[in-house]
């Protein structure tokens, strides 16, 4: 083997006619190195071993092959990470990237490398590496590479083992058996043994730490599949043939991917196959698994010990001490790994340092949020990937297929925690809203089917939901017959900001049920101060209560339906509803909202008008600046500023950076519990109130998207969400409510509207709406 300096290139690593495609394995969560590696960010995109991450020094590495034909295996949640890595390579070359929905493990990825290789040729010999390992001998490497491949060619399956340097028991082991070329026969394979086991195979001299590198032919592995594990061959298959191409990237289903068995290509074939080749590798190389593997293979200080950051240690020896933070200071430790990050510190024996295994699963267990990511960052547009990934391929397909009853029609009230229906109630309002969320996603360019649900929600609604007045019931049975039929405002202003979008997205029913949605509102009840009795049977009850909210929710109604029609009738509407807050429910006191009044719109004398909700002042205040930009009033776009300003100086968590649920008008929590939605509303108030009076609100738009995932999604399966969380961040919720799903929808397609670069297609639009709603105020 010889180096081409002209080139850059290893020439001789392959003396046969079959190409050699690299494929890198990026799909790893990194745990063992938890807190620093997180799943959102795991260990191949963090610089642990130089200047680069691990996964750009695995790509420039793989460069020196002639054919430099590269592929990444990659998350689907890490696509836009690898991007920049890859991006970032001065000679980018051919490199592919094939990412999955979920992870499936190695043999999984082992089945995708093959199977495109050979839709791409007859049959090519294929060098499956991990992005995580560190391997500072290039040259060293492509020799070991060089002397597998007779072995590869001929039809084994080989990989390179490195000679134990201690009884390390985070590795797999390797026993070699006879000579076979520049190798060895494998006897068997031992997966992270014993102390005792690794110090014995270490003086028996024939055993060797297992690198999980491959090489082999793509017909020998699809072999190997077909013979030993044929369900995960013809899984990857059919996800592979259903996967999404673009110039970036194949993107596969996640319908049909995650019905592949996670299982580890050791387990699943190297364990069985016949023909198994190990190459004892000449290259220095580390996984970088451990804190005890990272003090090997960093710079040391004259005790022994690597200082990473902003550290001050005294008397200490032989220990790995690391702060991504503020100052750590330690006196006294020998033989010890000490991390901390901005929010979560790790310290044990660096013996025992494996052990953050089991640390891992009971954050696991306990669904805490250290365990997917770190503190926020705040550059904008930081979580526009994150945001798309979740909501159009995770939240959406689910909800749309699972939250939608096929038998008895409309959607179901909430899910189980498990993304199972859960028997109850159905409430109009519900309903509503994801017709709404469909509609609304669909604008913003989600390719499922919206056209069918949206119609599937009105449909139920219609022929279950009039009442006999002209408005909504309240409530159904599971079985699609009316349980309450009383007609609220709550739910009539849902049904109206439904219709609305419904209506932008060419349902042409809408318009006739806005309109009948509106008269039935003006004729039963409408009160004669303004705004609205919560119910007709309020007109007769002078001890009736009224509540801001719905006139909130009636408010945005008017505003989309203002945004559809540009008829300026809906925009007097909206007037009367802004001018009752400035008059009624903004408390200049204090800055909050009043929740709750008499039936002459007298602030209630018990506990109920005292407390105030910081998620309603979020709304009231995001749409209150939305009124006052097409309108130009001032005087209310000070109001939303002050709403707002209280709302975060007052109802605000300080320990987890979420809205509470209910404060006093002084600001003492009173329910010091916090739901996703008041997350929602906060992202998008500080949308709407960016550039205000100067401020840029960008970087806290993108602490909010973090906090919403890191608190309530994150830690859900996929496209479900935690509801409730206590004061702790403890999870409360027992299921996933609907409705939140609106709230979700609302905030996150804004926000992806006001990120998407100057070369996307805009986000939302009228389309080409030209019809106007005739209709007196």
């Amino acid at each position: 083997m010889a180096f081409d300096r002209e080139n850059g290139k290893f020439n001789g690593i392959n003396h046969t006619n079959l190409p050699l495609l690299s494929f890198v394995m990026c799909g790893g969560s990194g745990s063992r190195l938890w807190p620093l590696s997180r799943i959102d960010k795991p260990k191949q995109f963090h610089h642990l071993s130089g200047d680069e991450s691990l996964l750009l020094a695995t790509l420039k590495r793989l460069q020196f092959a002639p054919e430099n034909r590269i592929s990444v295996i990659g998350a689907q949640a890490h696509s836009e990470q690898i991007a920049e890595i890859i991006s970032a390579m001065s000679d980018v070359g051919d490199i592919r990237t094939i990412l999955e929905p979920v992870a499936r493990n190695t043999a999984a990825v082992a089945a995708l490398a093959s199977l495109s290789a050979l839709s791409g040729c007859d049959d090519a010999l294929i060098l499956l590496c991990p992005a995580d390992h560190e391997i500072s001998t290039t040259e060293q490497f492509w020799q070991s590479v060089a002397q597998g491949v007779p072995a590869a060619a001929q039809g084994a399956i080989v990989t390179f083992g490195l000679l134990p340097e201690r009884p390390e028991t985070g590795y797999g082991y390797i026993q070699a058996g006879e000579p076979h070329g520049a190798g060895y026969i494998i006897s068997r394979f031992t997966e992270k043994p014993d102390y005792d086991s690794a110090l014995s195979f270490i003086r028996q001299g024939n055993y060797f730490w297992n690198s999980g590198i491959f090489l082999f032919r793509a017909s020998t592995v699809r072999d190997a599949f077909l013979q030993y594990a044929p369900d995960i061959w013809l899984a990857v298959q059919a996800a592979l043939d259903k996967a999404k191409r673009d110039d970036y990237a194949i993107r596969l289903p996640e319908y049909l991917y995650q019905s592949v068995s996670a299982i580890s290509f050791d387990h699943a074939i190297m364990e069985k196959a016949g023909r198994r080749v190990l190459i004892p590798a000449s290259f220095r190389w580390s996984d970088l698994g451990s804190w005890h593997s990272l003090l090997q293979h960093q710079p040391q200080d004259s005790c022994g010990n690597v200082l990473s950051g902003n550290v001050i240690a005294h008397d200490c020896n032989n220990s790995y001490i690391r702060s991504d933070s503020g100052l750590l200071a330690v006196s006294g430790l020998d033989d010890m790994a000490v991390i901390a990050t901005k929010d979560a510190t790790f310290v044990a024996p660096l013996a025992q340092s494996q052990h953050v295994q089991a640390i891992v699963r009971q954050l696991t267990q306990q669904n805490r949020a250290e365990l997917y990511y770190e503190a926020p960052i705040s550059l904008p547009g930081t979580h526009r990937q994150k945001v798309q990934d979740w909501l159009f391929e995770q939240a959406l397909p689910l909800w749309s297929v699972r939250g939608t009853d096929h038998h008895h029609g409309g959607f179901y009230e909430s899910l189980s925690m498990q993304g199972l229906p859960v028997a109850g109630l159905r409430r109009s309002r519900t309903m509503a809203r994801q017709i709404y969320a469909f509609a609304k996603s669909s604008q913003a360019g989600w390719s499922g089917e919206a056209a069918g649900l949206i119609a599937h929600g009105l449909i139920f609604m219609q022929a279950k939901g009039r009442s006999r007045n002209g408005g909504w019931v309240q409530s159904f049975h599971a079985d699609g017959s009316v349980a309450e039929s009383q007609e609220n405002l709550y739910d009539q202003t849902c049904m109206l900001l439904a219709l609305s979008y419904a209506h932008q997205t060419g349902h042409n029913q809408a318009l006739q049920l806005a309109q009948e949605t509106f008269a039935f509102l003006d004729a039963r009840l409408a009160h004669p101060k303004g705004g609205f009795y919560e119910t007709f049977a309020d007109h007769a009850n002078p001890q009736a209560i009224l509540s801001s909210n719905a006139h909130m929710h009636y408010l945005e109604a008017c505003l989309a339906w203002h945004e559809v029609s540009g008829d300026l009738v809906f925009l007097r509407r909206a007037a009367e509803i802004v001018a009752l807050c400035d008059y009624y429910f903004f408390d200049r006191d204090y800055w909050c909202l009043g929740e709750y009044f008499t039936a002459n719109w007298q602030r209630i004398e018990d506990k109920r008008g005292t407390h105030t909700e910081p998620g309603h002042a979020f709304e009231w205040a995001a749409l209150l600046s939305d009124y006052a930009k097409r309108t130009g009033c001032q005087n209310t776009q000070r109001m939303a500023h002050r709403l707002y300003s209280n709302a975060i100086s007052s109802g605000i968590n300080r320990a987890t950076g979420l809205a509470y649920n209910v404060v006093s008008r002084e600001g003492r929590p009173v329910d010091s519990g916090s739901r996703s939605w008041q997350q929602c509303e906060a992202i998008k108030t500080a949308i709407m109130l960016d550039g205000y009076n100067g401020q840029d609100m960008r970087p806290e738009i993108e602490a909010r998207i973090a906090t919403l995932f890191r608190w309530h999604l994150h830690p859900a399966k996929r496209g479900l969400w935690i509801d409730r969380v206590d004061k702790n961040g403890s999870h409360c919720s027992a299921h996933v409510p609907a409705s939140i799903l609106y709230h979700l929808v609302s905030a996150l397609t804004l926000y992806l509207q006001v990120t998407a670069k100057a070369a996307d297609t805009p986000v939302a639009g009228k389309s080409g709406i030209s019809e106007r709603i005739a209709m007196s105020v």
